[in-house]
C-alpha cells in the first residue's frame, strides 16, 4: 500500500455487502457530524461530531452502577418508572463535555452503549481488504454519514488510501459545503450520491436546517465536470416533498445539467428507536410511508421529464 497519512476520524457505523449506495457490492463507512437536521433523517446518530450514548431501555435493571461511575452526575434514577419505560434519567447537556463515558463500562447489561468510537486510516483499510474480494469488478468503498465532508481531512486520506490500492469510491453527500471544498476531493471520488430533499429553498430550509441554493450549485459544478459520476436521489417524504410540482422540478434540473438519472428513496421509520436511545425528540411520528401506487405514480412523472427513475 502506498504510504498515507494514518489520520484518525470517528465513524458510527460500517456495513459490508450494499447493493444500495453505488454500483456493485460495497463497504459503506459512515462518519459522524453532518451539516444538515432533516426532520425524518434515519440516522440521527451520525448528526453530531462526537461519540454519544445510546441508553437501551429494554437491557436496563435500574442498578444504578452508571450513574454511580458518572463524572458529570448526569444520570439520575427515573421517578415511578412504568414496564417497559427508562428506568434512569440522563440529562445529556453535561454529556457534551465528556470524553470518558464511565457509564458505558460501569453498566452490567450493555444498557448503555457508546455510539461512535475513534479508528484510523490503517483500520479502515483493514476493513477494506478484507471485503475486497466481494467487489468483483464493479463494487468498492462508500463514504456515508452523517456527511463525510465534515470529517474532511480524515474522509480525503480514506479516499486515498482507496484510490492508491485502485478500489472504487463512492461518497453520499448532502453537498452544503463551498465547491473549494470539494475540489480536492475530485481526483479520488468516483462516483456521487447527491440527495436533494425539495427544489424549493424556503422548504429545503424548513425541512432540514439550510437552504439548498448552494447543494445545487455544487451538483451542477459536478454534473458539468463528469455528469456520469453524479447520481441525483430524492428521499420521498410524504406530505413535504412528494407533490408532482417538486418532482417536475427536480426532473427538470438533472436534464439542464446533463443527469439522466434519479433515484426514489421512500420514506421510512426504522430510525425512530435511535431518537429515542439518544433522548432526541423525532419530529415525524405521524408521517406514513408512501405506498407503492404513489411511488409508481412519481416515478412516471419525472420518467415523463425524459429522465430514468429508479425506487429504492
Amino acid at each position: 500500500m502506498a504510504e498515507m497519512k494514518n489520520i484518525q476520524g470517528i465513524v458510527f457505523d460500517v456495513q459490508s455487502f450494499s447493493v444500495h449506495d453505488g454500483p456493485g457490492i460495497r463497504t459503506l463507512i459512515f462518519l459522524k457530524g453532518c451539516p444538515l437536521k432533516c426532520m425524518w433523517c434515519a440516522n440521527p446518530e451520525g448528526q453530531r461530531l462526537f461519540p454519544e450514548i445510546r441508553y437501551h431501555k429494554q437491557n436496563c435493571r435500574g442498578c444504578l452502577m452508571c450513574a454511580e461511575a458518572c463524572p458529570k452526575q448526569a444520570i439520575t434514577a427515573a421517578a415511578n418508572p412504568q414496564p417497559g419505560s427508562a428506568m434512569i434519567n440522563i440529562d445529556r447537556t453535561k454529556c457534551e463535555s465528556c470524553i470518558e463515558m464511565e457509564c458505558k463500562d460501569a453498566c452490567p447489561y450493555n444498557a448503555m452503549q457508546i455510539t461512535g468510537k475513534l479508528m484510523s486510516v490503517t483500520d479502515i483499510m483493514k476493513i477494506v481488504q478484507r471485503d475486497r474480494p466481494y467487489f468483483r469488478n464493479d463494487g468498492g468503498v462508500t463514504l456515508s454519514g452523517g456527511d463525510p465532508f465534515v470529517q474532511s481531512d480524515f474522509a480525503l486520506e480514506i479516499l486515498k488510501a482507496c484510490h492508491s490500492e485502485y478500489v472504487h469510491t463512492a461518497v453520499e453527500s448532502s453537498m452544503f459545503f463551498h465547491f473549494d471544498l470539494l475540489e480536492k476531493y475530485i481526483p479520488y471520488i468516483d462516483f456521487y450520491l447527491c440527495d436533494i430533499k425539495h427544489m424549493d429553498s424556503e422548504k429545503h430550509k424548513e425541512l432540514t436546517g439550510v437552504p439548498n441554493e448552494l447543494i445545487l450549485h455544487n451538483i451542477a459544478k459536478l454534473a458539468k465536470i463528469d455528469s456520469s459520476k453524479v447520481l441525483i436521489r430524492v428521499p420521498v417524504i410524504t406530505g413535504c416533498n412528494d407533490d408532482e410540482e417538486n418532482m417536475v422540478e427536480t426532473a427538470r434540473f438533472a436534464k439542464e445539467n446533463g443527469l439522466t438519472r434519479i433515484n426514489l428513496l421512500p420514506y421510512h421509520k426504522l430510525g425512530i428507536v435511535k431518537y429515542e436511545q439518544l433522548g432526541k425528540e423525532y419530529l415525524m411520528p405521524e408521517v406514513e410511508t408512501p405506498d407503492q401506487e404513489k411511488m409508481e405514480h412519481l416515478r412516471q412523472v419525472i420518467q415523463d421529464q425524459g429522465v430514468t427513475c429508479v425506487v429504492g
